[in-house]
């Protein structure tokens, strides 16, 4: 017993969840997301990433048709630690730190819980096909560092040749203009960094 214990930990560990058990369910979602062959991939080159799933999506799945800037106002680790937190009922699809460095949390296909109440171009409830990806920080207080700008570029580009999305940007939102009466994330500066490097790049 005491040796599947210690393998439970070093899985746990490699698959970034806190222990709940040798059989618990985080433990087993996490394994099971590593295995999915649907998991976005790491990178080669460029950014460090890591996945560590979320317990915060819903079992029902989604096709993404854009996606949505946020900023999560409290820092990375602070936000990563947020986000695994299943009291929290937060997530994005990824976050991303001031040096580029990126925590993906859910699959492209899991419905994660980061617009709440929003409607974008006339439908309601953006969870359900929109990506969501957060700055650390507050961006009405800051810019963004030039290493969040091209992390977010390098995570994005590799989902508009998967999903189809429009090279026009028209798909890519803030939370700001999906939900207006409750949010003012991203900055418009954060928006236009974003979007003049996606048409760069694109």
């Amino acid at each position: 017993m005491s040796d599947l214990k210690t393998l439970t930990k070093e899985i746990q560990t490699i698959v970034g969840v806190t222990a709940d058990g040798i059989y618990g369910n985080n433990t087993a979602r996490a394994i099971l997301e590593n295995l999915d062959e649907d998991a976005p991939a790491k990178p080669d080159a460029g950014f460090p990433e890591v996945f560590k799933a979320t317990p915060n999506v819903s079992y029902s799945t989604i096709e993404p048709e854009g996606v949505i800037l946020h900023h999560s106002y409290g820092s990375y680790e602070g936000g990563v630690e947020w986000i695994l937190n299943d009291d929290s009922n937060v997530s994005y699809h990824v976050l991303i730190d001031t040096d580029g460095a990126r925590t993906v949390f859910a699959k492209d296909t899991q419905r994660a819980w980061h617009a709440g109440t929003s409607e974008f171009n006339g439908r309601e409830g953006c969870n359900g096909f929109m990506l969501g990806l957060a700055f650390s920080g507050d961006t009405e207080e800051r810019e963004l560092t030039q290493d969040e700008i091209d992390s977010a570029v390098e995570f994005l580009l590799p989902r508009f040749e998967r999903w189809g999305w429009p090279k026009d940007l028209s798909t890519v939102a803030t939370h700001r203009q999906v939900a207006p009466s409750r949010k003012v994330d991203v900055d418009p500066r954060a928006e236009k960094a974003v979007l003049d490097a996606l048409r760069s790049a694109l």
